[in-house]
Parts: C-alpha cells; sequence; structure tokens
C-alpha cells in the first residue's frame, strides 16, 4: 500500500491528511484538525494502525545528509495530517516517504511507535 488510495469503502478517509486548502482551509472530511487516535482506522494486512498520515513517525534510522558537518539527522516516515495524498503542498503521504530532522526538533506532527514482539512479522 503505498497511500495512492486514501479512500476506502464507502468513500471514506483510510488515513488522516489535510483535506482542502493548505493552509487556508481544511474542510475535516476525515473528521480531525490534527493528531487522530491511533486506531481511528482499519489496520493494515500487518495488523499495523497509521502507517501513512496523522503524525511522522521518527526512527532510529540515521538519515543522510547533503553536506558534510551538517548536524545529525533521522529518519521520519509516512507524513503526517499537514501532508497532502498528491504531494501537491507539504510532503505527499506515503508508506515510503521520508524526511531527515534532527533529535531536539519537535512538533505537534511528530511521534514514534511503541511495538513489542519478536519480529519476523508475515501478513495476517
Amino acid at each position: 500500500e503505498d497511500g495512492s488510495d486514501a479512500m476506502g469503502p464507502g468513500g471514506r478517509w483510510m488515513m488522516n491528511i489535510w483535506q482542502g486548502s493548505f493552509p487556508a482551509e481544511n474542510s475535516l472530511e476525515d473528521s480531525y484538525l490534527s493528531a487522530s487516535p491511533v486506531k481511528a482506522y482499519p489496520a493494515n494486512s500487518y495488523g499495523v494502525y497509521s502507517t501513512v498520515g496523522n503524525v511522522w513517525e521518527w526512527t532510529s534510522d540515521p538519515f543522510p545528509t547533503r553536506q558534510q558537518g551538517d548536524e545529525e539527522q533521522w529518519t521520519l516516515k509516512g507524513g503526517s495530517y499537514v501532508d497532502s495524498i498528491d504531494g501537491s503542498f507539504n510532503h505527499k503521504a506515503t508508506v515510503v516517504t521520508r524526511m531527515g530532522n534532527t533529535a531536539d526538533s519537535g512538533s505537534s506532527n511528530t511521534g514514534f511507535r511503541c511495538a513489542s514482539g519478536t519480529g519476523g512479522g508475515g501478513r495476517k
């Protein structure tokens, strides 16, 4: 799932992203102005919720910077509630979207995922 199909059965939004003219109007078609509860949308085929949109997820992966001497950055993935489905403003919200940020930065549209298990996964 690459995030290109934001609408689910019955025309219901399947992720929390901006709808409307950014930044002037969010039509709230998905019912959320900012971060939504984790289980607001159905889980993906791996049983994981909100992997696209809602908040950028911090990871433990370094983000490659382009210039030597730049401050170390970490990878954020997935986009957030201020991003778009098609990349027409801010970032395109998909499971493969990545950006870097420094460890001392924070925002209401960034967060992290708590997970437990033995790993290995597999589709349900």
